[in-house]
This record gives C-alpha cells, sequence and structure tokens, in this order.
C-alpha cells in the first residue's frame, strides 16, 4: 500500500463527508497524522492507520445488497 494510494483513498472518504478527526478516531491516531498522509507529507505511515484508511474505504465502496420486492 502506497502513500500514494492512501491519500487517494482519503480524498474519497473526505469527498463522502468524512472529516479528519472521524478518520483519524477510526484510525486511532491524531488527525494531523491523516492531514500528512492526505498531503503526501507522510510517505510510510504505521500499518495500522493504513489498514484502518483501508477498511473504511472499501465500506464506502460496497454496494448495499437488493432485495427481492
Amino acid at each position: 500500500m502506497t502513500s500514494n494510494t492512501l491519500a487517494s483513498k482519503l480524498a474519497a472518504l473526505l469527498d463522502a463527508g468524512f472529516t479528519y478527526k472521524a478518520i483519524a478516531e477510526r484510525a486511532n491516531c491524531d488527525s494531523s497524522t491523516i492531514f500528512r498522509i492526505r498531503s503526501g507529507a507522510v510517505t510510510n505511515p504505521s500499518y495500522s492507520v493504513g489498514s484502518a484508511i483501508d477498511v473504511m474505504y472499501a465500506s464506502l465502496n460496497r454496494k448495499p445488497k437488493r432485495t427481492a420486492a
């Protein structure tokens, strides 16, 4: 997982309405860390932070199941 990929995932999360604070709380880090990943200042974030961003991004892109009417 590259920081560029994480930055684009963060951009999608922010566009979807998440705040830096909300993402940081779920990733168990400071909001400044999320900002620095997004801006490219942090190029190698911890595994736990990267994984949390991946999980949030995956849930954002998960399509709801349709039920038969």
